[in-house]
């Protein structure tokens, strides 16, 4: 019976440290990519602490919120970054095995959260009735049109593979057997989600989180919100990008280097390998960023084109080849 006891509540300190560390290294991961992509142009560029500043910065400032807002303008920042924290008890950022809340759902599940923040955004960003925040939603929500068919096909792809849609079943799949790991279908699922990837962390196809009005998609969402609740939406933002590197790298790409136990030695290992991890993806994500030039607008079809057709193409190879 203690032993049960100290087992659940070793899982259960895994489970709380696990959301701190998406919540405490988002921001240095961000500021890494983007002092990457500065040096590969030739500039100085921003501290990679830089994040941490903006956030201290704007918990500081004054709430200021338009006469015409309702609840769900108020309500969007907090559901978003709640979506996030949810989001990191489903996935394994640091541990091999499922922690005590990791059964609450699968990845479509992981998605559906995804999803609910994106879309409290967009009408939130509708709720004042202004120009800009009409303009981002539109737009985002026509990307999401293009975007969420592909990650579906991602994940049946991955329930086809692993039999299963819990990401830990999925891990433990491709590291029992290398011939599926190096098959076709893993690698096309792998370019199909990574192409999603940089486009949600607004890398390909089009700079989304500029001023320009010609391409504004984020910044016009979130362009009535100040202070604290800037923060939170910016905070979340940043653990959007975590979370959605946790998948590709823990789940897909190298699915070794977790915590298989309890013992403190491999949880400080499972930290040191995720974010050795991140860190190269981030300078392969920033070379991408810098050296190839965005597309216009409305070729944006054309970029998730490409992913969806990988997405099909990985699933009718893998029911071919009948592994």
């Amino acid at each position: 019976m203690e032993s049960h006891i100290n087992l659940y509540l070793s899982s259960t300190f895994f489970q709380v440290f696990q959301v701190l560390t998406v919540i405490a290294c988002s921001p240095f991961i961000a500021g890494f990519i983007s002092k990457v992509e500065e040096i590969i142009e030739g500039k100085t560029g921003p501290s990679v602490f830089q994040p941490y500043y903006d956030l201290y910065k704007l918990f500081h400032k004054e709430i200021l919120i338009p006469k015409d807002a309702s609840f769900i303008f108020k309500s969007a920042p907090f559901v978003s970054f709640i979506s996030m924290i949810l989001i990191t008890l489903l996935i394994p950022v640091l541990t091999a095995y499922p922690l005590p809340l990791g059964f609450m759902g699968d990845m479509l599940g992981g998605a559906f959260l995804f999803f609910l923040s994106s879309f409290f955004i967009n009408i939130a960003s509708l709720d004042l009735g202004t120009s800009y925040g009409g303009l981002g939603s539109s737009r985002s929500t026509l990307l999401a049109i293009l975007s969420e068919p592909t990650l579906i096909l991602v994940f049946v792809g991955v329930a086809l593979i692993a039999k299963s849609t819990l990401p830990y079943v999925m891990l433990h799949t491709i590291t029992a057997s290398l011939p599926l790991y190096f098959s076709s279908p893993h690698f096309m699922i792998i370019a199909a989600f990574f192409l999603l990837f940089l486009a949600d962390t607004d890398r390909r196809p089009i700079n989304a989180s500029t001023h320009a009005e010609m391409s504004m998609i984020e910044e016009a969402r979130i362009l009535e919100y100040s202070g604290p609740y800037l923060a939170l939406l910016k905070w979340a933002g940043y653990m959007k990008q975590f979370l959605l590197l946790v998948i590709f790298l823990n789940v897909l790409v190298f699915p070794w280097g977790l915590a298989v136990n309890h013992a403190p030695v491999s949880l400080i290992i499972a930290i040191v390998s995720l974010i050795i991890k991140m860190l190269a993806i981030g300078v392969i994500a920033a070379v991408i960023d810098t050296a190839i030039s965005r597309l216009r607008f409305f070729r944006y079809q054309e970029y998730f084109g490409a992913a969806f057709v990988l997405s099909v193409l990985a699933i009718m190879t893998f029911q071919y080849k009948g592994f």
